[in-house]
């Protein structure tokens, strides 16, 4: 199968000349000659002094190293928390989303190939921010969740970690959507400042992994594995690509996955696919692929499937598990929590517990 790009944008950024000293990595090792070995993901890059890892944003000066992308951000937006594939978390709050740059993985089929890929970044999209100028910018727009996002902000490592800490005293949460493709030592520290986690399983195979995410799997499912330990809310997704992932098999492997693994109660986000980056070959994923896999994590036992990027689908919406009424209804951008749904998460017509938290953020309608 031949790559393709979507693209004739020139590489901007073939290499990294910024010598920002302001923030020293929090997970590295010196080694000798000046070399040093990055802790932040499993690839664990040696990195040789005025080069950079596979990120390309992490930086090696003169045997230290350096966040290079350290409080630069390239989109910064409010927007609504369903948009990061978190429907069990305060429906319809409005979020700060806050994108950064690099990016440990190159999935084929990227979504955000204009930030994750920094080499294609426009210096122009740059833009310099501080921990209180993004808490002051949130303030400003009444918005109680911060949320990583884009690029993946595994490689903004430090920024969110600093950030989160400083929103924190502000009662400021913050949502880390990512593929979680990282180091133990970095989940763990993220989960001392993270409230809400949204992870991507981009699909059920090894195989799959290094051909078209140029990452391996295993460090994915053990990273899920611990954030379902620690008890901090967290929903999955997987970009249900045609021609890839759009087969019963990924379905079925995912759905065992969560059976087995980590709970009933998890809800599992099957998202449709557009043609970006190098993956240009196939058409939008059809609604009915993802519909197809919701129904089957939902006869297999799953309490909330859904689906993602589509305007209207009864997929969207959340249902109570025990008598099936309908409690957020979704449409666009647009959410609308039922009276069905009480203030403590519980279901009017049947007194069933639900699984959504936080409903003192909801937005009522």
């Amino acid at each position: 199968m031949s790559n393709v790009y979507s693209t004739n944008s020139p590489k901007y950024n073939l290499h990294l000349k910024w010598n920002d000293t302001r923030k020293e990595a929090y997970l590295y090792e010196k080694l000798q000659n000046q070399k040093v070995q990055c802790g932040l993901c499993p690839r664990k890059c040696v990195i040789q002094s005025n080069s950079v890892g596979f990120c390309k944003v992490r930086k090696n000066i003169n045997g230290k190293l350096y966040a290079q992308s350290y409080g630069k951000a390239a989109h910064v937006t409010v927007e609504k928390i369903e948009t990061e594939a978190l429907f069990n978390y305060a429906p319809g709050a409005q979020i700060l989303s806050l994108g950064n740059f690099g990016c440990n993985l190159d999935c084929d089929y990227c979504q955000n190939w204009m930030y994750s890929q920094f080499q294609y970044t426009k210096p122009e999209y740059i833009h310099e921010y501080t921990t209180q100028s993004i808490v002051e910018i949130a303030l400003k727009n009444n918005v109680k969740i911060l949320s990583w996002t884009y690029n993946d902000p595994a490689v903004w490592f430090e920024f969110v970690i600093d950030t989160a800490r400083e929103a924190k005293k502000y009662g400021i949460k913050s949502l880390f959507k990512s593929a979680f493709f990282l180091s133990r030592d970095a989940v763990i520290q993220l989960c001392d400042v993270i409230d809400i986690f949204a992870i991507s399983i981009k699909a059920m195979d090894e195989a799959y992994y290094k051909q078209f995410t140029k990452g391996w799997l295993l460090p994915v499912l053990e990273n899920t594995k611990y954030i379902h330990s620690t008890g901090i809310h967290y929903e999955l997704s997987n970009l249900v690509v045609t021609g890839l992932t759009n087969n019963v098999n990924n379905y079925d492997k995912m759905i065992d996955f969560i059976l087995s693994e980590l709970s009933p109660d998890i809800p599992i986000h099957f998202t449709r696919f557009h043609p970006d980056y190098k993956y240009m070959q196939y058409a939008k994923t059809p609604v009915e692929d993802v519909m197809e896999a919701r129904k089957r994590a939902l006869k297999r036992g799953l309490k909330y499937a859904y689906i993602g990027n589509v305007f209207e689908s009864i997929g969207l919406n959340t249902y109570c598990p025990n008598c099936k009424e309908l409690l957020v209804e979704r449409y666009g951008l647009c959410t609308y929590v039922k009276d069905s749904l009480l203030s403590n998460g519980k279901c009017y017509k049947c007194g069933y517990q639900t699984g959504i938290e936080e409903p003192y953020l909801m937005t009522k309608k």
